[in-house]
């Protein structure tokens, strides 16, 4: 593949409308876009559906999951990712598996409007970071609260 995100999702759904609107043929397409399965999910010639799997508790450890896949095509789109438990499978490390499990919890939260982190651009951090070094470096025993408060609003 070789593609961004941004790239891979604008290909993979003109590949979809062509495959749809032009050729009309019988098709089974599979991606990891979920964005495509939003974009598509009430067009009347396509039926969503995803592989089925069973996920099991190792020693009541949440984090320990083992994944089994039935080979079994069931409807919708698939209700999770399983992409940590797959990783597990391939056997990468358990420190690897762990960050990996706290970044896609994280990513997720955000792609669903669930965190209000704000994100900082390049050069707003510069702006920033350089107010605050000069109010630091005034000398001055006590920083301006107002300023600092100002800053700090900006950042929430």
């Amino acid at each position: 593949r070789g593609t961004s995100t941004f790239d891979g999702t604008a290909i993979a759904s003109a590949t979809v409308q062509h495959l749809v609107e032009r050729n009309q043929c019988l098709t089974l397409f599979a991606t990891h876009y979920h964005s495509l399965l939003e974009d598509w999910k009430n067009e009347p010639s396509i039926r969503l559906g995803h592989m089925e799997c069973v996920v099991e508790d190792n020693d009541n450890d949440s984090e320990k999951k083992s994944i089994a896949f039935l080979y079994t095509l069931g409807d919708g789109p698939c209700p999770k990712s399983f992409g940590v438990n797959v990783a597990r499978l391939a056997g990468l490390p358990d420190d690897v598996l762990e960050r990996a499990k706290r970044v896609s919890v994280a990513f997720e939260a955000e792609m669903n409007g669930e965190t209000n982190h704000h994100k900082i651009i390049p050069s707003e951090a510069e702006d920033i970071a350089s107010k605050i070094e000069k109010l630091f470096s005034t000398g001055a025993e006590v920083i301006l609260h107002d300023e600092l408060k100002q800053i700090w609003e900006r950042l929430q």
